[in-house]
């Protein structure tokens, strides 16, 4: 017989984590991701959304990949860039058509590792910031379309 003590169900909460220095599109323009602050409009493809949360935590050697400037398209990113080998990001050119037969897919950064233009960046710590969207959703990180990460957490009533 199940035990129905606890009940306990899984919320999910869609996260991005960007390196400081990362500039963000917000309402009030673009701001680096450190400065921004829970309640702050940010723009999304869908519009705008309230960030819920945002965290800061010092990360030893991260999985972080350099993308350089214009790699994935005229002034996509434009300038280089550091953002998590899983971070997700939206490609909408050649690419999503080549690897996925679609106009665009939602694809993690590391799968687009060439070497050259995206290639792994050995960094001993850094700072990475949290942010947390009430859904599922792509924001402008600089000029890259970047799409949240789905995280199951358990919650116990």
């Amino acid at each position: 017989m199940p035990d129905l003590s606890s009940d306990t169900r899984t919320e999910t909460m869609f996260v991005v984590d960007l390196p400081v220095g990362t500039p963000v599109l917000t309402l009030e323009g673009e701001m680096p991701v450190e400065h921004l602050l829970p309640e702050d409009r940010i723009i999304t493809r869908a519009g705008s959304v309230l960030l819920t949360d945002i965290a800061s935590d010092e990360v030893v050697a991260p999985d972080l990949l350099r993308v350089s400037a214009r790699a994935l398209g005229h002034d996509r990113p434009d300038e280089d860039m550091l953002l998590p080998a899983g971070q997700p990001i939206l490609i909408r050119d050649w690419r999503a058509r080549a690897l996925f037969g679609a106009m665009q897919a939602t694809v993690p950064l590391k799968r687009l590792v060439d070497g050259q233009y995206i290639r792994p960046e050995p960094v001993e710590r850094i700072r990475m910031i949290r942010l947390t969207l009430p859904r599922a959703s792509v924001i402008y990180a600089g000029t890259l379309e970047v799409a949240t990460l789905a995280i199951p957490v358990a919650q116990t009533a």
